[in-house]
């Protein structure tokens, strides 16, 4: 009786540390360590990150005033103002405009003392169209274009002009171009006194330096 009390406390025994090992098993499985976190990726940099720069403004508008250097350098009577008008990126129109009033001279006579008005005072007035178009980029800017200007010299004396032009086109700084111009002119005169009545037609090659300035 005694040996199968002791055997049954044996294989009690045997079952409850056979228990005990496969707790301890479950235990280090559920204490594996975790797979390690993936590492974080890298921060995009400053530079691409950033908005790309947007390009530089060539400052160019659809509306602009000119005025014809050439005539302010040279002196002469009438300048011309530009009013231009850019319809197309490489199309502009212009209107041109003109005036110059020559006042009376009067005229005083020193040996008696004397004075008289010569009556040759006249208003001087140009209207007229342009157009200019950009037809090819070499260093610069090429353009081609033509005018086509009345001018009144008071009375009934007038002057027709057409000029064909070829020329190079800078951007100074923003909304400033500067253009110079060269081609060839044909100016028509009729001139009417009190007693005849004259007129003629002059050929030759004209020069331009336009600075306009796009402000719209």
């Amino acid at each position: 009786m005694k040996k199968i009390f002791l055997a049954a406390l044996t294989a009690m025994a045997l079952c409850s540390y056979g228990y005990a090992q496969d707790d301890d098993d479950d235990e280090y499985e559920d204490e594996a360590p975790a797979a390690p976190a993936p590492a974080p990726a890298p921060a995009a940099s400053e530079s691409s990150s950033a908005p790309a720069a947007a390009p530089a403004q060539s400052g160019a508008g659809f509306l602009g005033l000119g005025v014809d250097l050439s005539e302010a350098v040279t002196g002469g009577d009438l300048e011309r103002f530009y009013v231009t008008i850019k319809f197309a990126p490489n199309m502009e129109l212009s209107i041109i405009l003109g005036l110059y009033h020559h006042g009376e001279t009067t005229r005083e006579q020193k040996a008696n003392g004397g004075e008289a008005d010569l009556g040759d005072d006249y208003t001087q007035l140009s209207l007229g169209v342009g157009f200019d178009m950009v037809v090819a980029q070499m260093l610069l800017p090429v353009t081609a274009g033509g005018e086509l200007i009345y001018t009144h010299w008071g009375e009934d004396n007038m002057q027709l002009t057409l000029n064909a032009l070829v020329g190079f086109r800078a951007n100074l700084v923003a909304n400033f171009y500067l253009t110079g111009k060269v081609g060839l002119g044909f100016d028509y005169y009729d001139v009417e006194t009190q007693n005849q009545e004259d007129s003629r037609l002059d050929v030759g090659f004209k020069t331009e330096v336009l600075l306009h300035w796009f402000f719209m």
